[in-house]
């Protein structure tokens, strides 16, 4: 092809966010990573779309990589984009697309587009990632983990050009996402991260860009539907789970009166799965629940060791996890007599009964107990996951048991608890 030459692209007349600067910024001593986060109808895919088809015109030869969590959905908006933002620079002449990838003739400079995944659970194979300069991840949220993305991230090391990984999303649930974990806190940009440049933007920062009846749509969703507006609309972390199991439940930070006490233990069978047992307090109507212990990995032994250890009382009411009996059987041989099946039956008939309690929950937000609480939720099928085992614990006891009116008259203090948007 030759030698690349320089190519001066015109000014775009087009009000851009100040925010989204260091985009079109090509310098080797730039941090690697850019957080670009935003609600519905910020620009900020556009604009990266802008800032992207610009470093193909770098002395760098940059070689440029969209992707997605999956193969299909990257044939839509992100193409659509970029070929949207080449004719806004009235650059047609200088690109050629070709399965799958445009480049630009004037430099070598690529874009190509994949998925992390081809479909459904599938991975896809990503190949030819050596030399790639640009990593753009379009809807970040969805990559299904820090794992799935750090593969990828760490193909990015070519030497002597400048590298940028760009993740670009509208935030979610705080408690779930890997990405939240990785660079925030509480919801604010981590501290100390001098590796990443972060860029909030909302539809406020692009308001001259939308149309008048997006913008009062916008405005109105503040009133009709507060949580969409602040999650969606103006991008803030949530402590809120779209689709959860379960709400509402009190929390308190010690439950010093007396009730009705019994417990439920599920098993873990190996893998990520916990060994999990939760005290069950019935006063007055409600169900008080404490996780006890909830640790992956945990012997007969070990579980017997931990139950002596929280000071269960070795005549109290477990009911147990049934799927293997013999595991019970052991339970009891190391003293704990009365302990017996649990009510298991159908797993969703279980959930609604449970939901239909008023429950509240001892302790902080530190607990196994409470992060399963808060992202228990059915999947964008609107499929059950996987319940988690101090949930499951939970259900095996309140559903096994029929409560002793045995109500006190002192009421627990209540806990404070950060609740919404961080």
């Amino acid at each position: 092809m030759g030698r690349p030459r320089k190519v001066e692209v015109a000014p775009i007349e087009l009000n851009i966010n100040p925010t989204f600067k260091p985009l079109f910024m090509d310098e080797l001593d730039m941090p690697r990573y850019y957080q670009l986060y935003g609600g519905r109808g910020s620009g900020k895919s556009f604009v990266a779309a802008l800032a992207m088809v610009q470093l193909t015109y770098s002395k760098y030869e940059h070689k440029i990589l969209y992707l997605r969590q999956t193969m299909a959905s990257s044939d839509d908006s992100v193409v659509a984009d970029i070929k949207a933002a080449i004719r806004l620079m009235n650059a047609e002449a200088d690109f050629r697309e070709s399965k799958g990838t445009i480049t630009n003739i004037t430099t070598g400079a690529t874009i190509s587009f994949k998925g992390i995944r081809s479909s459904g659970s599938a991975t896809a194979k990503l190949k030819s990632l050596s030399g790639i300069t640009t990593l753009v991840v379009e809807e970040a949220e969805e990559v299904e983990s820090f794992e799935e993305f750090s593969k990828v991230d760490e193909s990015i090391r070519i030497a002597g050009k400048p590298l940028k990984v760009i993740l670009i999303y509208n935030p979610t649930s705080a408690l779930q996402s890997w990405i939240h974990k990785e660079w925030f806190i509480d919801g604010r940009p981590m501290e100390g991260r001098s590796d990443t440049i972060y860029m909030h933007s909302t539809y406020l920062d692009n308001i001259d860009n939308l149309n008048p009846s997006v913008v009062k749509r916008y405005q109105d969703l503040q009133e009709s539907n507060p949580t969409y507006y602040l999650n969606t609309i103006m991008a803030e972390w949530t402590l809120e789970t779209a689709g959860r199991m379960y709400a509402g439940w009190g929390m308190y930070p010690e439950l010093e009166q007396e009730g009705d006490t019994w417990y439920g233990l599920d098993f873990g069978y190996g893998g990520k799965d916990r060994t999990s047992m939760i005290k069950i307090t019935w006063i007055d109507e409600v169900y008080y629940v404490e996780q006890m212990f909830s640790e992956s990995k945990l012997s007969i032994r070990r579980t017997l060791t931990k139950m002596r250890e929280c000071q269960i009382p070795f005549n109290a009411k477990i009911y147990a996890d049934s799927a293997m009996p013999l595991l019970i059987d052991e339970i009891r041989r190391g003293g704990y007599r009365t302990v017996r099946k649990a009510t298991k039956g159908n797993v969703e008939a279980g959930i609604k009964k449970v939901q239909d309690k008023d429950i509240v929950l001892i302790g902080d937000q530190s607990t196994h107990l409470f992060h399963a609480y808060m992202t228990f939720a059915r999947d964008k099928n609107g499929k059950l996951p996987h319940e988690p085992d101090e949930l499951a614990a939970m259900r095996y006891g309140i559903n096994s048991k029929t409560p002793i009116k045995n109500a006190g008259k002192n009421k627990p203090v209540r806990a404070r608890r950060r609740k919404g948007f961080l």
